[in-house]
């Protein structure tokens, strides 16, 4: 079987860092789309092939991006966190890249793949999981500019022909998330011992394990490769945590006190939403995928790779 050449954006966040690795343990020739300033981990020095990019216009990404590739994964996105509230890069990054991407891909004949997220789907009026079909945001910059980005790539690869799959990955958790995301934020103080100021954690969400996201990643592909077409699909266990469950069963895992959590100590962001809980139905019935992980495991794993990781420095 011939060598895939994969495109890769995002590649220096935390789920586009574990898709890498795994596309080169599986013998991809990768590359990578970056930012200038991206930093990118030292271990894929000469084994990546990178392309330093500061301007995401169609214009700039036809003068840098010439090698024809078999698949592009594309999980670059603008506003995961809380300041990043510039609403032209929003629109370039959420909005136009995937658009121009999807077009590239048609010329190069290639397949995409596309990274959305749960932050896509309006507030629901019930506590029934979400499915594919659920109404999307529209009041809120960061997960109605997704919802857009999302749904024009999607209707672009089906008017030119173009092999395209949309996956809304929900509460994606593991080791090499940002540190001021909840898991890293509660080992680093928890390690500590000292008391980590959270939110009152009554948020009711879907967490998903970093290691079964990759995988609904690449079997996306292989199924965007074997039956082409479009398809969009929820990447969701369907299982219901709150924010304090996680909290607690990350203070169990390392064995601290669970007092140490200060529950309540800050407000809750204006985004965020009482209750996101995703159907993997479609998922499961067309890609035979299913969540492999459970959230006892995916914690522990997750913090024993943490606590290791702040040993060493």
């Amino acid at each position: 079987m011939p060598t895939l050449n994969v495109l890769v954006t995002g590649a220096s966040g935390f789920i586009g860092a574990h898709l890498v690795a795994r596309l080169l343990s599986e013998g991809r020739r990768v590359t990578v789309l970056a930012r200038s300033s991206s930093a990118l981990p030292p271990e894929w020095d000469d084994r990546i092939s990178v392309i330093a990019c500061d301007d995401f216009t169609e214009r700039g990404l036809r003068r840098l991006l010439h090698a024809p590739f078999d698949t592009v994964f594309h999980l670059a996105a603008y506003g995961v966190r809380p300041n990043h509230r510039d609403i032209d890069e929003m629109i370039r990054i959420n909005v136009e890249l995937p658009a121009t991407l999807v077009r590239l891909c048609t010329e190069w004949r290639a397949r995409m793949i596309m990274a959305g997220t749960f932050s896509e789907y309006r507030s629901p009026s019930t506590q029934e999981p979400l499915t594919e079909d659920s109404p999307l945001e529209q009041g809120k910059l960061y997960g109605s500019s997704k919802a857009a980005g999302g749904l024009m790539a999607s209707a672009i690869a089906k008017s030119n022909g173009t092999d395209f799959r949309l996956l809304r990955l929900f509460k994606v958790y593991g080791a090499g998330e940002a540190p001021h995301r909840l898991l890293p934020a509660l080992v680093s103080g928890l390690t500590k011992r000292e008391r980590v100021a959270i939110s009152a954690g009554t948020q009711i969400l879907d967490f998903v394990y970093i290691d079964d996201v990759i995988e609904a990643m690449l079997r996306a592909d292989s199924h965007c490769r074997d039956k082409g077409g479009i398809a969009t699909w929820n990447v969701s266990t369907g299982r219901a945590h709150s924010v304090r469950d996680f909290a607690e069963r990350v203070a169990a895992a390392m064995g601290a006190d669970a007092s140490l959590l200060g529950f309540g100590a800050i407000n809750m962001r204006r985004d965020d939403e009482p209750w996101l809980v995703g159907s993997p139905d479609l998922l499961r019935s067309e890609l035979g995928w299913q969540p492999s992980v459970g959230l006892d495991e995916g914690v522990r794993a997750a913090v024993a790779v943490l606590c290791r990781a702040q040993s060493a420095e």
